[in-house]
């Protein structure tokens, strides 16, 4: 069976193998199974669903590469909720149907908006997963899986008028998973901000369509495209802490990451995005002396 979206992929690996580790966010000190995600996933998707939100609205957020990211990113997919970020006002008013948004600070234009549902802080977000207080909410079945192909749910992460889809999504996945011969033992760190259709669908969806493991070097600083030198600290640590086997990064992250000071043995390949484009190039990259794949236009 054809698998349709981004959620799909989540509880088909929980279906394979529920005690795998999907998730690790080494600075939240926080791990999440296959069954933990697709459980998470699926009650936060019907708390927001019971707090107001309905397929084809868009959730505005600003959260950076923490677990309540990604675990919002695929609770939003099960309702085909669109999730987007914006830089200001203004560009956020280019995205039909805003109907609430996820704020880490709150601070700043998205927890100052006026919007059809209350701002939610990330802290309140972070409480309500963790604390278990969604589990009340979930449903026995919440799979989106015989939605249609062309669904945008997934969100519009570099505009407004170019929704990233998840057919997009688990097509940039694939590539990926195949490119780097990706397997069920994989460690997959993954500093490339989860806006951005290289993390969440070249990085993500890869390692979910293998089910192997995330890790997200969870950093203040970690937004939007963020800070190199922030992410390039926060990426070396989790690369050694966790003995990640592959690495998401683009190129600015790459030349701020420090010469590791052994070797990083576990460490076999990964990307580096160069450009815009979602194509595997010819050209590799050198890190710590392993050969990275590089991705941008053909």
């Amino acid at each position: 069976m054809s698998l349709k979206t981004i959620a799909a992929l989540v509880d088909a690996a929980a279906l394979r193998s529920p005690s795998a580790i999907a998730l690790t966010s080494p600075f939240q000190k926080q791990t999440f199974s296959y069954k933990d995600l697709g459980q998470v996933t699926n009650g936060l998707a019907g708390w927001l669903s019971t707090y107001g939100f309905e397929k084809h609205d868009i959730l505005m957020c600003d959260l950076p590469n923490v677990s309540e990211n990604l675990l919002l990113q695929i609770a939003c997919n099960r309702l085909g909720v669109g999730f987007a970020t914006a830089k200001n006002i203004e560009s956020m008013g280019k995205f039909p149907k805003v109907k609430g948004a996820v704020s880490a600070t709150g601070k700043g234009f998205l927890a100052e908006t006026n919007l059809p549902l209350p701002y939610l802080s990330g802290d309140f977000l972070a409480d309500l997963i963790h604390s278990g207080g969604v589990d009340e909410y979930a449903k026995e079945d919440d799979s989106d899986d015989d939605g249609p192909e062309e669904n945008t749910a997934h969100g519009y992460y570099n505009s407004a008028s170019t929704p990233y889809t998840n057919k997009k999504a688990l097509k940039h996945g694939a590539d990926a998973a195949r490119e780097l011969v990706m397997n069920d033992q994989d460690i997959v760190c993954v500093s490339i901000t989860l806006f951005h259709p290289f993390g969440i669908g070249s990085a993500v969806c890869s390692t979910l369509s293998a089910g192997a493991t995330i890790a997200l070097p969870a950093v203040g600083g970690i937004q939007g495209c963020g800070v190199p030198s922030e992410r390039a600290a926060a990426t070396l640590e989790t690369l050694e802490s966790e003995k990640c086997t592959l690495l998401f990064a683009d190129t600015h992250t790459l030349k701020a990451l420090p010469t590791p000071p052994a070797p990083l043995e576990y460490l076999r390949g990964g990307v580096c995005k160069t450009g815009s484009g979602a194509a595997f190039l010819d050209e590799t990259v050198l890190y710590g002396g392993v050969t990275l794949r590089t991705i941008g236009k053909a």
